[in-house]
């Protein structure tokens, strides 16, 4: 797979369709990290300590909020990019006067700093509006569940968290959080007590 594609008319290299879809993957999976962390977090649950490696790749394909969220971002910045083309291009001295007279050169060398602190600003402002969203949702209308365990058939009721492929993450009645191991011998492990 060829990242960069060498354009004929400009020495500058270009990115390839795969490259794109794979960047936007992966971004998509950075996205959902940073969501589960900021959830998580208001259980005191370090989220990276429990989940392994496939559950951050498939969480795109598991939270449609997650997914449209991304693609919502991405239309979001293709627009802004596109705005500011047709700016530059059709009102040259109000583009020129709203970026305090910097040079279009001068703007093209500092656009992906730029760029780069806007999309981490926004990443850590949009989880944890997530984050405290998804646990107002949590706090107002819990989904209790009960665990109960094959070995000696008992059973544990609280309310859902949440859940990965290793672990069932609740909080007791008496506001204990608990992660629970899907398949082990080991019955349960208190994360937190009051």
């Amino acid at each position: 797979m060829a990242l960069y594609i060498a354009s004929m008319s400009k020495n500058k290299p270009t990115l390839d369709s795969q490259a794109y879809i794979t960047l936007a993957y992966l971004t998509t999976v950075a996205v959902g990290m940073m969501f589960d962390y900021k959830y998580y977090s208001n259980f005191s649950i370090n989220i990276f300590e429990y989940a392994d490696i496939l559950d951050f790749l498939l969480a795109p394909v598991k939270n449609i909020q997650l997914t449209l969220f991304a693609f919502g971002s991405f239309a979001l910045v293709w627009i802004f990019f596109w705005f500011d083309k047709i700016w530059q291009d059709k009102w040259p001295k109000t583009y020129k006067t709203f970026n305090f007279g910097i040079s279009k050169e001068r703007m093209e060398r500092y656009r992906p700093f730029i760029f780069g602190f806007s999309m981490i600003a926004y990443l850590i402002l949009a989880s944890t509006f997530y984050g405290e969203r998804m646990y107002k949702e949590y706090q107002e209308a819990p989904e209790t569940i009960e665990v109960v365990f094959q070995s000696d058939q008992r059973a544990i009721q609280g309310h859902l968290i949440g859940k990965n492929s290793d672990y069932i993450f609740l909080e007791t009645e008496d506001k204990v959080i608990k992660a629970i191991p899907v398949s082990s011998d080991v019955q349960e492990i208190i994360i937190h007590r009051p």
